[in-house]
Parts: structure tokens; C-alpha cells; sequence
């Protein structure tokens, strides 16, 4: 079973006026408004030091240029048979 905690936020009157309209139009719960904000910023959170471990990773060991001629010549010849079929 979940506890709730029952919180008083203060709003500048325009935020509050803008998220009860849209609230109402979406037919949402004030709680569940506010809870799906909380969430979403703890994501934001979350996707912030994903990211951050990310571009950690590649600082510590950076991806190798090895194989990289390969792949532009494949992309020159893939370029050259789209624009030999084009009607110019």
C-alpha cells in the first residue's frame, strides 16, 4: 500500500491559471499533475548523469578511427549510384 503525503506549493497566479486549464481539458487530477511533473524532473535527473557516464566513457577510452576509410568509401559509392540514377 503507498502512504501519501499531502505538500502546499505557491504558484505565480499565470502557472497556476495555465496548468489548472490544461489540467481540465486533460481531465487529470491535480495530484496527478503534479505528481507526473515531479516525476518527470527526477527523470530529467536521471537522463542528465546518464549522459554525463556516457560522455565519461568515451573521454576514458575515446572510439578508434580504425575501419573509418571503409565505411566512407561506401558512402561515396552509395552516393554515386543514387545520383547516377537521377534525372538531372
Amino acid at each position: 500500500m503507498h502512504t501519501t503525503v499531502k505538500v502546499a506549493v505557491s504558484l505565480p497566479k499565470e502557472q497556476f491559471r495555465l496548468a489548472e486549464k490544461r489540467r481540465h481539458l486533460l481531465r487529470v487530477s491535480r495530484s496527478a499533475m503534479v505528481r507526473e511533473a515531479i516525476d518527470r524532473w527526477l527523470k530529467s535527473f536521471e537522463e542528465q548523469e546518464a549522459i554525463r557516464q556516457y560522455v565519461e566513457g568515451y573521454r576514458r577510452r575515446p572510439e578508434s578511427l580504425k575501419g573509418w576509410g571503409a565505411v566512407e568509401k561506401m558512402q561515396v559509392k552509395a552516393a554515386a549510384t543514387v545520383i547516377g540514377h537521377e534525372a538531372w
